[in-house]
């Protein structure tokens, strides 16, 4: 029984790190998954990367909403990554692939998309600068909530009236 709680504590510091070291769990609105799903128009060859997918809901909502795309989602937390491989197995769905690994350390130059809903210093600090680095040119950012800075890159905020968050969209200037 004692080993069994030390691996829950570790799981538990692990995740604790990784909420620590990027952004705390905060899942999205459900009423925004539609407005994503709008905003984001994924093509049929585009690949999607969510970066912190917490328990992969915006992942799971595109896997459904576009069986031909690879959808992709990357997670530090390991009680997460667990969390989302189940939900994952009992979803059915095939166009899923989750990463358990420091998003930080990925080749980015291999997705199309990336979605975060991270706090805006670590977008700007963190993720800006390797974003500029390996994102294509055709590439596009999606920010939930939070504005990145960074001039090298062309900014849309979409905001509607009615709803209370923005997603900023990004491409290279």
């Amino acid at each position: 029984m004692n080993i069994y709680l030390n691996i829950f504590i570790l799981i538990v510091l692990l995740s604790l790190f990784s909420f620590l070291s990027l952004a705390p769990f905060v899942p999205t609105k459900n009423s925004d998954l539609i407005r994503l799903l709008k905003i984001i128009n994924l093509k049929k060859w585009e690949k999607f990367l969510e970066i912190g997918c917490g328990t992969g809901k915006v992942s799971l909502f595109f896997a459904k909403n576009f069986p031909q795309n690879e959808i992709v989602w990357i997670e530090l937390s390991p009680l997460f990554y667990i969390i989302s491989k189940i939900k994952v197995f009992f979803s059915g769905l095939k166009n899923i692939k989750i990463v358990y690994w420091n998003a930080m350390k990925l080749d980015f130059s291999k997705f199309d998309i990336f979605y975060v809903f991270w706090l805006p210093e670590t977008v700007t600090n963190k993720l800006s600068p390797k974003l500029e680095r390996e994102m294509k040119d055709t590439s596009r950012f999606y920010s939930y909530c939070f504005k990145m800075s960074n001039d090298k890159f062309d900014e849309v905020r979409h905001k509607e009236s009615s709803v209370l968050n923005s997603i900023y969209e990004y491409k290279i200037k």
